[in-house]
């Protein structure tokens, strides 16, 4: 009998809110995306792990008024059998054991907003839409910023975005509050902050032309006042096609200060007036559509350190800043530290051959061939200043190494099982090297244990079921 009562008044409860939600112009939709993932790390001493990962969104759209929208998303992300401070996320019941050991966790406070933003369309009459509060920041292609989606949490940003369009013309700027040095009420009143300037032109050599600014004010390393860091990203992409080739070029150049991020690297690397970025990236794609399938050339350079920054107290190591790697250097994200670490701040080359096919209805096959080399030639004269002041056979470098970090393969199967529901399996296969094994390696990266035998492959394989409602 009470869970009948239960029952209806959980109905009439969603029938009103519907109702509700029908006369406001409120909107709801949601995700559910749980991901099982086996990962053999390139250390021939470590098991294959074996995780079950999910998220979960539900949204909620307010249209307001003709001026006025409101965003909200709730996310929870976990793994499964894992709850605790740092990896909330799933009810967990350690078995066996006496007391609350023995007994489920049921103190878990793993959601919270994802996203929280207004909208607010043509503001004071300016022709200019302001999207205020914590939003997903993605522009363009994801290569400077975007919203990291494939990892579970995603990544999104306190901040002020302002648009204004007309024409083929669109202007963003956009205010994220990135760091805050010794939170409310700082000693040093100083606070990280990220200005964006993105201008788009359409019709341009048959796509969009888009521009960069960027000043980032990084305040994270700044306890004493005096090594705060003033940095610049300037720089330009072009996409369209033409004569039925998809194309991508990018170029985009950063200068400023480097703080003591240059002679905190071991480098050898020495400057008084605090080391200055000279870093650049570069990208370059080139695509053809076959049938139902492509084909896709593309080579990414981003810069690194050499002995000439070493001689003239520079940092030459290319910050990705909020770019979503995974997206184009390799499913297994050996290389997504965006400082550069990942390469052992020598920098990145990618030259990698994609291609996609779909062999019937409701099914697509991709594969994807990467090849990784320094920016920095290891095997010259480039680095030979810098090998010396960091040589440590036993460790992480030695004179032995060369521009070769390895090749990654990566296999996937995409399945539109229904409108709503997709299901996507995966596999990756890293043939690595000696270098790879020296610089990509230890606690600070995902490479296994550090030294020159650290030469075992890696493998990583998942399957994921995404549904979106």
């Amino acid at each position: 009998m009470k869970r009948n009562i239960f029952l209806a008044i959980a109905v009439t409860a969603l029938m009103v809110a519907s109702t509700i939600a029908q006369a406001a112009d409120v909107s709801f939709s949601g995700q559910i995306r749980p991901r099982f993932n086996l990962d053999q790390d390139a250390s021939d001493g470590t098991k294959t792990s074996k995780t079950f990962s999910s998220r979960v969104r539900l949204n909620a759209k307010a249209n307001v008024n003709a001026n006025t929208e409101v965003f909200l998303q709730l996310q929870s992300v976990g793994t499964w059998g894992v709850a605790g401070a740092q990896t909330l996320g799933t009810r967990v019941s350690a078995g066996g054991g006496a007391g609350a050991k023995g007994q489920a966790s049921d103190n878990l406070a793993d959601v919270g907003f994802h996203q929280a933003y207004l909208t607010l369309k043509n503001f004071a009459g300016m022709g200019v839409d302001a999207k205020i509060g914590r939003q997903e920041i993605i522009l363009d292609g994801h290569r400077l910023f975007g919203n990291t989606g494939w990892t579970d949490g995603a990544e999104t940003k306190d901040a002020i975005r302002l648009t204004h369009a007309g024409g083929n013309h669109a202007i963003n700027y956009v205010y994220i509050e990135a760091s805050n040095v010794a939170g409310v009420g700082q000693t040093n009143n100083d606070k990280g902050s990220v200005h964006v300037v993105h201008t788009k032109t359409q019709g341009v050599l048959g796509g969009t032309l888009s521009g960069y600014f960027t000043a980032t004010n990084d305040a994270a390393t700044d306890t004493t006042g005096s090594n705060e860091e003033n940095w610049y990203t300037v720089g330009a992409r072009q996409a369209g096609n033409i004569g039925g080739i998809d194309y991508r070029v990018e170029y985009y150049h950063q200068l400023g200060e480097a703080g003591n991020r240059a002679t905190a690297s071991g480098f050898g690397i020495t400057n008084a007036a605090g080391a200055d970025r000279d870093a650049n990236m570069v990208g370059v794609r080139l695509g053809k559509k076959i049938g139902s399938g492509s084909v896709t050339l593309w080579y990414d350079r981003l810069s690194g350190t050499d002995d000439d920054d070493q001689s003239s107290g520079d940092w030459g190591a290319f910050d990705t800043m909020y770019d979503t790697g995974h997206k184009f250097y390799g499913f297994q994200d050996f290389y997504l530290a965006r400082n550069g670490g990942g390469t052992g701040f020598f920098g990145l080359q990618d030259i990698a051959l994609k291609t996609k096919m779909s062999p019937r209805a409701g099914w697509t096959l991709k594969a994807d061939v990467h090849h990784f080399r320094t920016a920095t030639d290891l095997s010259g004269s480039d680095a030979d200043g810098i090998i010396t002041s960091i040589a440590d056979g036993a460790t992480r470098v030695n004179g032995a190494m060369d521009s070769d970090l390895g090749t990654e393969v990566d296999l996937t199967v995409v399945h539109k099982y229904d409108a709503n529901t997709k299901i996507v399996a995966g596999y990756s296969h890293y043939f690595t090297t000696h270098t790879f094994g020296q610089v990509n390696c230890g606690a600070a990266g995902n490479g296994g244990t550090c030294g020159s035998n650290n030469n075992d492959d890696s493998d990583w394989a998942y399957v994921m079921v995404d549904t979106k409602f």
